[in-house]
């Protein structure tokens, strides 16, 4: 394992020298434009806005700190951070970063303005047994990136025509490559979870069964969860009566018909009502929580379409996972919590809801129904949540799951349509 660590870094080492730009350079044109759905086809209602694709990377070593315990017994050791770094980006655009980067660089490339690690900085604790030592070498990522300003041109996602293809170098995540070196000289890697740049952040390590040298340095987690377009499945219909994109318009007619209806993954959790239960028995106790409070959402989507009284067209919702509205009435038993003397346990349930994306056709000045209009993104339910997070007597905690199954997707008991 030493061997696949000493290479794996060497290779981290060499791919920095042999591949780093020189200072102030501006990438060249990449033979590939990696940027998510470019050259596919389209229709109106895009919205135009600035997208990234990565062309190269390379690992940036900022430093390296290592430890030896030369006791007879096990320590904690946490090292810090003596010297900090700020690594910031450069492209061929006047502004460094156009207007509404911070939307789009971070979620399709995990790129920042600036990153590097600040002074007093800690990695650990780590508990090491006579004789182990403890080494990280950490740095941040650097990738070379292209942006353009993609919009529906003709029926295709390509760079707007006349916008600027900006092409540039900047840091994305900080990273760590940990590991242990045991008294016998083996290796044993750690994994670390890498928060943000920030004064007296702390990297500690997690129990990641699964990690290892070969799988790369541990990141900092700089994108979120990316969101994922969701189209109707099989069930969605449009009414024949409804006129199609680009058909003829009817004279003098000024009305609004559905067009069409996607969710957006990930779903998020709508807060509800909490409670609190201390086992102060001196054994073992299994809490059943309960609800106390009804929690649950109505989706109130915006339309100018009057054929429904103000819904949306039948079956639309449930197309993309979701309904008009449900609710998880008080009294459902949760999942019952196995606690040990002195666990203190904090039940949090609510509603977990997708968004929703609605549009609508109408005639436009050309004389045929070309005018498509994107509505604000509205909610609508499709399940329920609850989570316990358990305090042990010595401060650790940990966190369970307790939704019950029926009312975790839909369909619910509760859920209605109109």
């Amino acid at each position: 394992m030493r061997k696949i660590m000493t290479a794996v870094a060497a290779a981290v080492t060499a791919a920095a020298v042999a591949h780093a730009p020189i200072a102030g350079a501006i990438p060249a044109m990449p033979q590939g434009y990696p940027i998510e759905n470019f050259g596919t086809k389209c229709d109106a209602g895009v919205t135009p806005e600035w997208r990234y694709g990565e062309t190269a990377r390379r690992y940036l070593a900022d430093g390296t700190l290592q430890f030896t315990n030369r006791t007879d017994q096990t320590v904690p050791y946490t090292a810090t951070v003596e010297t900090g770094t700020n690594r910031k980006i450069e492209a061929n655009s006047k502004a460094a970063l156009p207007s509404g980067w911070d939307t789009t660089a971070k979620t399709d490339i995990g790129l920042k303005e600036s990153n590097g690690w600040i002074e007093g900085e800690t990695f650990g604790p780590i508990e090491l047994g006579p004789g182990e030592s403890f080494r990280v070498d950490y740095g941040v990522l650097e990738k070379d990136f292209i942006s353009m300003f993609v919009t529906c041109d003709n029926g295709v996602l390509r760079n707007a025509p006349g916008a600027n293809v900006i092409r540039g170098t900047g840091p994305a995540e900080r990273y760590a490559f940990a590991y242990i070196i045991k008294a016998d000289g083996s290796v044993s890697d750690v994994a670390m979870e890498i928060p943000s740049r920030s004064q007296g952040a702390n990297s500690k390590p997690v129990d990641d069964q699964t990690y290892n040298a070969v799988s790369g340095p541990s990141l900092e987690k700089v994108a979120g969860e990316r969101d994922v377009v969701v189209k109707p499945d099989a069930s969605f219909r449009r009414d024949a009566n409804w006129p199609q994109l680009n058909q003829p318009a009817r004279k003098r007619d000024m009305s609004y018909y559905p067009y069409d209806i996607e969710a957006v993954s990930p779903t998020f959790r709508k807060p509800g009502y909490s409670q609190d239960f201390l086992n102060w028995s001196k054994g073992d106790y299994t809490f059943t929580p309960v609800t106390d409070y009804v929690v649950g959402a109505e989706n109130a989507q915006y339309l100018n379409w009057m054929g429904a009284n103000g819904q949306l067209p039948e079956g639309w919702l449930t197309s993309v996972g979701a309904v008009k509205r449900a609710y998880m009435p008080v009294g459902t038993a949760l999942k019952p919590i196995d606690l040990k003397p002195g666990d203190r346990v904090r039940v949090e349930y609510g509603t977990t809801m997708t968004r929703i994306n609605y549009r609508e056709l109408s005639a436009g000045r050309d004389g045929t129904y070309s005018r498509v209009t994107s509505h604000p993104q509205s909610a609508a339910p499709t399940g329920f949540w609850a989570e316990a997070t358990v305090t042990g007597k010595d401060g650790s905690t940990r966190t369970i799951d307790v939704t019950p199954d029926q009312y975790r997707n839909l369909p619910v008991p509760t859920q209605t349509y109109l």
